[in-house]
């Protein structure tokens, strides 16, 4: 059995309780702690995104987590969390499981374990300083009942970035006589986990592009930088009939984005 997390958001309701857990669980009380750990590998965080988790302003996201788990004994259960800091004590931030997860044995000694982690604003993701690279732990059970926990099992593995936004194109003046300047506006914002908001996304290189007619290729013309207010703004000579846009290329802390183009009409 497979579990599903959509991209999309998880209701409260059925996540509140479990996002109260801010670490990795621990062992069960009376579970001995293993001295040959399990064995972890094939980790993967978000596959359909390649690797990443965006996160709005205010929505909180599910994802999931999956390994190949082996162990002599078997592999009775495995909880995933993530970590974000330069080591496990003194991390700034945890992403943790929720419920139980499934793992689905393959031969005797391994399994296909796999569960769903949240990301949310309002919980575990509070401070911008929290995108970028997150470390995936676990606590593995084996069939003999023993408790292995590992900081990481995976690092580089999970990046965590804020969600971007890039408006519409405004070129003007539209209509255009052939030759004359041609003005091009568009707006980018970043979601902020402490604000609970979109705020301008300040000093990020963007690309104007330009492609003749409806269809074919985009060709950048410009590299501008976004203002303090989020606002990209270049100027050039309209020659023919065609579209304009802004791109951004994201960055480690942010998703990129293409915005939607403004068609110009050549007099």
């Amino acid at each position: 059995m497979r579990l599903r997390a959509t991209a999309a958001t998880v209701t409260a309701a059925a996540l509140g309780a479990a996002l109260a857990v801010t670490a990795l669980a621990g062992p069960a009380a009376g579970a001995t702690q293993d001295d040959s750990p399990t064995r972890f590998s094939d980790i993967v965080v978000n596959k359909r995104l390649d690797y990443t988790v965006v996160v709005g302003a205010k929505e909180k996201v599910a994802f999931l987590v999956s390994a190949t788990v082996n162990d002599p004994s078997g592999v009775r259960s495995v909880t995933y969390g993530l970590w974000h800091g330069d080591t496990r004590a003194q991390a700034d931030g945890y992403l943790a499981q929720v419920g139980s997860g499934r793992c689905v044995k393959a031969s005797a000694t391994t399994s296909k374990c796999e569960a769903v982690v949240v990301a949310d604003p309002n919980s575990n993701l509070r401070s911008n300083a929290l995108a970028g690279v997150w470390t995936v732990g676990a606590v593995a059970v084996d069939g003999a009942g023993n408790v292995t926990r590992l900081d990481d099992v995976g690092t580089g593995i999970a990046r965590i970035k804020r969600e971007t936004q890039l408006s519409r194109a405004d070129a003007t003046p539209e209509p255009v006589k052939k030759g004359r300047t041609v003005t091009v506006r568009a707006r980018m914002a970043v979601a902020s986990w402490e604000q609970h908001k979109d705020v301008p996304l300040i000093g990020h290189q963007v690309l104007l592009q330009f492609r003749k007619g409806r269809s074919g290729a985009f060709v950048t013309l410009q590299k501008v930088k976004t203002d303090r207010n989020g606002w990209a703004k270049a100027s050039v000579k309209a020659t023919v009939d065609g579209e304009y846009r802004f791109n951004f290329a994201g960055t480690s802390l942010t998703r990129a984005r293409t915005g939607a183009a403004d068609f110009v009409d050549v007099k």
